[in-house]
């Protein structure tokens, strides 16, 4: 009987009726001697520890006859110096990571090797943070996500074999991390797997697109242009709006047509001239075209039959503005005028905001002054005029419209701005409900996006919450902690 096995004899009828064995007289046995504890009990725990350690760390690993695995690529990136490194593991699940990796890539290293599996779990529910991730895994973390079918989102190592093995989410991702680092080769690999993939796997693709679809992506207008009569539904919509954001495209050329046959510019009278107004009218529309149910457009001849109004609002908004400017051949103030005379300026701004039209967004803000997105998209110092305001009327839901979809670092006077707002109305709040869950969700934009070096809001008072404090000072903490990052990002060396 090994001196395990005597251990084990003993634990199964007790210390108390049973003798513990003696140790043998080998290395081992010896080093087993010398754990003794107070109590019997832990003597033997001790000692069956030691023993358990000993038989895994000197078992020969077990073979099935597989073929080891190819070594990872050498790296070509060196890794992130210690100076940098040592705020990961605080910022680990935490929004800051995204800041830290963006960080990370810009200084032209990669992440440290044994961070590599958290990193990749991190990342396997968050696309934008994946995007980040793929320029900093270096050529081991491409190699290890090749093992785990859900990191299979760095860039493949196996080309055909990784999009095969890989699932529906999978491949979404797989796409992703290849369209950070070549868009043509993944145009090239939605021209090649698209029309066969199952429904799914299209709309998640289509939807991947759509997030970095730009002027470059017009040659996939081909393939989109199939996909518009696809079986599914949310496919078909997917590929309409994609074409829709490619100003030079046949469906766009097709919607422009259909708007200048709608629309009748007339001549302006002496009022008209005087205001600037161009009077419009709308004709009756007629029978569909060939390619009206490709396009999205209701037959008008049937049940759902569209008049003249709903169809200039399906126009404007699922036509890219500058077809719209060129069939009228007007300016986008005339454009905002005829839609305001047909009360269709709600469908004219969702269009600009879906094509990111910045001219016609501007234009559009006169008759919509408080609309967000169309303040986002128009004049920077409109957009800084309307937050002033809603910071002085202490507006938190206009603040989270104004501020949300603004990306950081933000300009230090707004930061300022917003850190006092926040310092004024937490001051009585003893926690988040009571001080407002908009107020919260401000807070945790201004540490995120406000800059770093923002100077701090004076101190609380003396009068002020605990909440408040402790508030306030993980405030603070977190624009430190971004602060210091960038500079141990700026001043370390490989």
């Amino acid at each position: 009987m090994s001196d395990h096995d005597g251990l084990l004899a003993v634990a199964l009828v007790g210390t108390a009726r049973a003798p513990l064995p003696p140790a043998g007289t080998d290395a081992l046995g010896q080093a087993a001697a010398l754990l003794t504890r107070p109590d019997a009990e832990g003597t033997l725990l001790a000692r069956a520890a030691l023993y358990a350690l000993a038989h895994a760390a000197g078992r020969t690993p077990d073979s099935n006859g597989a073929v080891p695995p190819a070594p990872a690529l050498p790296e070509t990136r060196p890794e992130v110096p210690e100076r940098a490194a040592r705020h990961l593991p605080l910022v680990l699940g935490t929004p800051l990571l995204r800041e830290w990796l963006v960080l990370c890539a810009q200084a032209g290293w990669r992440v440290p090797a044994g961070r590599l599996p958290e990193l990749l779990d991190a990342a396997r529910q968050d696309s934008y943070l994946r995007a980040l991730l793929v320029p900093v895994l270096g050529e081991r973390g491409a190699w290890l996500a090749e093992f785990n079918s859900e990191w299979r989102f760095a860039p493949p190592a196996h080309g055909e074999d990784a999009w095969a093995d890989a699932t529906e989410a999978g491949r979404e991702a797989l796409w992703r991390g290849v369209r950070v680092r070549d868009r043509q080769a993944a145009r090239d690999l939605l021209a090649t797997h698209l029309g066969t993939e199952r429904a799914g796997s299209r709309k998640r693709l289509l939807g991947a697109l759509l997030d970095t679809l730009g002027a470059d992506d017009h040659i996939l207008e081909p393939l989109l242009d199939g996909l518009t009569t696809d079986r599914s539904e949310d496919v078909r919509t997917l590929a309409r709006s994609a074409l829709h954001r490619l100003p030079g495209s046949a469906q766009n050329a097709r919607h422009a047509t259909r708007l200048r046959a709608l629309v009748q510019l007339g001549k302006p009278g002496l009022l008209g001239r005087l205001t600037g107004q161009t009077p419009s009218t709308l004709t009756a529309p007629t029978g569909p075209d060939e390619h009206a149910a490709r396009d999205g457009l209701p037959d008008p001849t049937g049940k759902d039959r569209l008049s003249a109004a709903a169809l200039l609002a399906h126009l404007l908004e699922h036509t890219h503005p500058d077809a719209v400017l060129a069939a009228l051949n007007v300016p986008p103030a005339t454009l905002v005028q005829i839609a305001r005379q047909h009360e269709q300026l709600s469908a004219l701004a969702d269009g600009a905001v879906a094509t990111g039209h910045a001219a016609l967004a501007a234009a559009l803000l006169h008759d919509l002054p408080t609309r967000p997105d169309l303040l986002h998209l128009g004049p920077p110092e409109t957009l800084a005029a309307a937050q002033r305001q809603a910071l002085r009327a202490r507006d938190p839901e206009r603040l989270l419209d104004l501020l949300g979809p603004q990306p950081g670092p933000w300009p230090p006077d707004l930061g300022t701005a917003l850190l006092d707002a926040i310092r004024d109305t937490v001051q009585d709040a003893h926690y988040d409900y009571g001080w407002g869950y908009r107020w919260v969700q401000l807070r945790d934009l201004a540490a995120l996006r406000a800059h770093p070096d923002t100077p701090p809001p004076a101190p609380l008072p003396q009068t002020a919450t605990d909440y408040a404090h402790r508030t306030m000072t993980g405030l603070l903490g977190t624009l430190t902690l971004r602060r210091q990052m960038q500079q141990d990002f700026k001043g370390a060396h490989p």
